[in-house]
């Protein structure tokens, strides 16, 4: 079945030619129009108005349909927000603010590809060449740095009629410039009932078990559980340091810290998504299994505390990046019921406990012992998808000679500076073939 989809590849600007203080200012610039057509929509007005109302000479034109597009993005994702709310009889929360009209800082500046930036593939030195226009008659040129897969990726985009390269977002950290750019292609994915590995993935506060299971013969072809307990951690430390400027009246660090938070968090869970999507990538025609958890907030009531540190545990933003990247690699998905998978012994069926983070049975006759208790809920989700495709439940259960797994964190320890690459950790998990 055809199905489009949109990658944004990520490239750093090796700048040749050209003033590097016009990207600096036309970001400014952006930040002044997005504030503009935020206070502007507040006002009713209409697209078409908003436009006339913040042209400016200073800026090309482009861009600034460009940056007004995407901030009437944010004013809409946030007038959805507000309606769900409203629709709630007891909703959970602060209401939702609106988009802030008041930040002075750099915005990232939107551009239209071959109007607001142009990419060409030099043949002699295999690079990729930029023309930027941040502002009108203005020009910075140079070449894009990024990882192999990633360059590889925007190379065949430039060259090839069947990809389609769409708006590119400048941003500017550590003293480095980055262009997001985004690719959209056509690709078929196959049904999960082509499947020929079935890869259950388990997520909880802490961890992410990934196992993938042979369809034909439910033997194990590959482990790995991934550790992301900074993410709680950090969620923990910007929640008391809120709450204790809040009972000295200090109540707009709030939502500093909050924006901190989500962008910790999403960094992490992009390169959690990377890694499942590359360990599935390892074998041979898989599935990405994840447990619906559809309603799973309304079920989880255990009072204040305990509410607050599960009910913002990431579970669908986690599903999201993993399926949009699974199906940039013609990878399906599919969901199972979630239902008692962590306590569950994936070997009899019989129900289980934990002792610390390892999983046991009360079965006398199976007395399982699985190194990892989220491995084990994994596997179960793994037999679930098999009983789903094969409408066949007589052995719904798997072998116990499931082979010990090593935890990978996904921060390096001692002098190890720099976190692991993705495909490094997928494939830490990987069992050597026997």
């Amino acid at each position: 079945m055809g199905e489009e989809a949109t990658r944004t590849v990520r490239t750093r600007l090796h700048i040749a030619s050209g003033d590097r203080s016009w990207l600096h200012e036309a970001r400014l610039v952006s930040r002044e129009i997005f504030n503009q057509t935020i206070c502007l929509k507040q006002q009713g007005c209409t697209r078409t108005e908003i436009q006339q109302e913040v042209d400016r000479s200073d800026f090309l034109r482009n861009n600034k349909c460009a940056v007004v597009g995407k901030a009437l993005q944010t004013w809409d994702s946030y007038r959805s927000l507000l309606d769900w709310w409203l629709e709630q009889e007891t909703p959970s929360g602060g209401k939702p603010t609106p988009p802030s009209t008041e930040k002075d800082c750099a915005y990232p500046l939107v551009m239209a590809y071959k109007e607001g930036y142009d990419l060409t593939v030099d043949d002699n030195t295999d690079r990729v060449q930029f023309r930027l226009s941040p502002k009108p008659y203005k020009h910075v040129k140079g070449h894009l740095r990024g990882a192999p897969d990633a360059m590889d990726e925007l190379k065949r985009a430039v060259s090839s009629d069947e990809v389609d390269v769409g708006q590119a977002e400048l941003l500017y950290r550590d003293g480095v410039y980055y262009l997001h750019v985004t690719v959209t292609r056509e690709f078929d994915i196959p049904d999960p009932d082509q499947a020929d590995t079935l890869v259950g993935v388990d997520i909880n506060e802490r961890n992410v078990a990934l196992t993938a299971l042979d369809r034909e013969t439910m033997r194990t072809k590959g482990s790995l559980v991934l550790d992301y307990g900074r993410v709680k951690q950090e969620r923990q430390r910007h929640h008391t340091i809120a709450k204790r400027c809040r009972k000295h009246g200090k109540k707009s660090i709030h939502r500093k810290l909050g924006d901190k938070e989500e962008q910790f968090t999403e960094w992490v869970l992009h390169r959690l998504s990377r890694a499942v999507v590359e360990f599935a990538e390892l074998f041979s025609n898989p599935v990405i299994v994840f447990e619906d958890m559809s309603g799973i907030r309304e079920e989880m009531q255990f009072g204040t505390y305990m509410n607050r540190r599960l009910h913002k545990l990431p579970f669908y933003k986690f599903e999201t990046f993993v399926s949009y990247k699974a199906r940039w690699g013609e990878i399906p998905t599919d969901t199972v019921d979630a239902y008692y998978n962590s306590k569950t012994c994936s070997c009899c069926g019989e129900r289980g406990y934990r002792e610390g983070r390892r999983f046991r049975c009360t079965n006398g006759e199976c007395d399982l012992r699985q190194d990892h208790a989220d491995r084990n809920a994994s596997v179960n989700i793994a037999w679930r998808e098999k009983v789903k495709l094969d409408s066949d439940d007589t052995n719904y259960r798997t072998h116990k000679t499931q082979p010990q797994v090593r935890l990978v964190r996904l921060f390096g320890s001692g002098r190890v500076s720099r976190p692991a690459s993705s495909r490094s950790l997928a494939e830490q998990g990987v069992l050597a073939d026997s």
